[in-house]
């Protein structure tokens, strides 16, 4: 089997691994179910719903669109590729068949830490984990206790505190939203 059909072959499992997403199916299960690693299995669902022309013009180019470009380039840059219904991925797609064996994606480039903070004149202070940790971890054991799910305290150096919950699954989130929805839970 050539290189370029590993492409088309993640293409098709994208389309078999989406039809079982939609009927019900999470993600993790399927990514078991086939013996695939999950993030694998979440870019190439992605990859199933891109419109059916640029599949086309994949299928037709299998050395160029190898699994490498569709799966780690293009997929990877999910909400890019799909701006102005799929403007910037139709445009690659275009172009890369165009130019033949050995074209690459070009994305376009990320706004440096430096221009983010020149645009922004006022950023929210680093977050530290380890600025007050016994304080940290007595505040994450009591919502432990409270909520009975799994989280990670952080303070900002000027005082302010971030929490981040873990969920494990779409049960989880439910019960959360259900407990922080008002008349239900802890309101």
């Amino acid at each position: 089997m050539s290189k370029g059909c590993a492409g088309i072959k993640i293409l098709e499992k994208g389309t078999i691994w989406r039809n079982e997403l939609l009927s019900g199916m999470p993600i993790q299960t399927i990514a078991t179910k086939f013996k695939a690693p999950a993030q694998v299995v979440s870019r190439a669902i992605w990859l199933a719903k891109i419109p059916e022309d640029l599949k086309l013009v994949i299928k037709k180019n299998p050395e160029i669109f190898t699994r490498e470009i569709l799966v780690n380039q293009f997929a990877s840059k999910r909400s890019t590729c799909e701006k102005d219904s799929f403007k910037l991925l139709r445009s690659e797609v275009t172009r890369m068949a165009k130019d033949g064996i050995g074209s690459k994606p070009k994305f376009p480039k990320k706004t440096s830490s430096l221009q983010k903070k020149k645009l922004n004149k006022e950023t929210p202070p680093d977050v530290s984990v380890t600025t007050n940790i016994i304080e940290a971890m007595a505040a994450e054991k009591q919502i432990k206790e409270a909520l009975g799910f799994h989280c990670r305290v952080a303070f900002h150096e000027a005082g302010a505190s971030e929490i981040t919950i873990r969920l494990n699954n779409k049960k989880d989130l439910k019960t959360f939203i259900d407990m922080v929805t008002p008349n239900t839970g802890l309101f």
